[in-house]
């Protein structure tokens, strides 16, 4: 990123990403602590991963976060 997002447009990426991968959004998982990754300047995109392997794994299959998921 050339220019450095805003908290909220960063959380909020954060968020979109997540719900495009399984099907609904950061808000509704295990809080994450999105400022200290957001301060230590991480993209969206590591963010939610760093958050998947660290908060989310127990919650989301593996198969589903990496786009397997068949039903």
């Amino acid at each position: 990123m050339t220019d450095k997002l805003s908290f909220k447009d960063w959380e909020k990426q954060c968020d979109i990403l997540v719900a495009q991968r399984v099907g609904f959004g950061i808000y509704c998982l295990p809080d994450v602590l999105w400022l200290d990754m957001y301060d230590d300047g991480l993209e969206p995109i590591d963010a939610i991963e760093d958050a998947y392997y660290d908060q989310w794994q127990d919650y989301i299959p593996a198969e589903l976060w990496a786009g397997e998921y068949k039903l």
